[in-house]
């Protein structure tokens, strides 16, 4: 038996065992924005695990400026103002 046929046995095998004993992950699929709560089939579930503690991540006024945002100046990162330059959007944010 091959090395690698043997490690596959044993991922198998492993896998198997989690099944089992109910503790094999598995995603599941959000059906709402990001936001304090998140709808996921028929169940609404309060986030605890987002960095959206504020609540902010679906604000209506955040979403309008962010859409006029990208169609300003796109939606690319870029790199560093030292390598692609300092774009007058931070130019803008930075003295107001």
């Amino acid at each position: 038996m091959s090395t690698k046929f043997a490690a596959r046995e044993m991922a198998t095998q492993q896998i198997a065992d989690l099944d089992e004993q109910l503790l094999r992950r598995k995603l599941r699929t959000t059906e709402s924005p990001c936001d304090t709560k998140a709808r996921v089939g028929q169940r609404e579930l309060k986030a605890v695990c987002s960095n959206d503690y504020l609540g902010l991540a679906n604000h209506p006024g955040l979403v309008s400026a962010l859409a006029e945002g990208a169609k300003l100046y796109g939606v690319g990162s870029g790199a560093s103002h030292l390598i692609s330059g300092h774009s007058i959007a931070h130019d803008l944010l930075e003295k107001n």
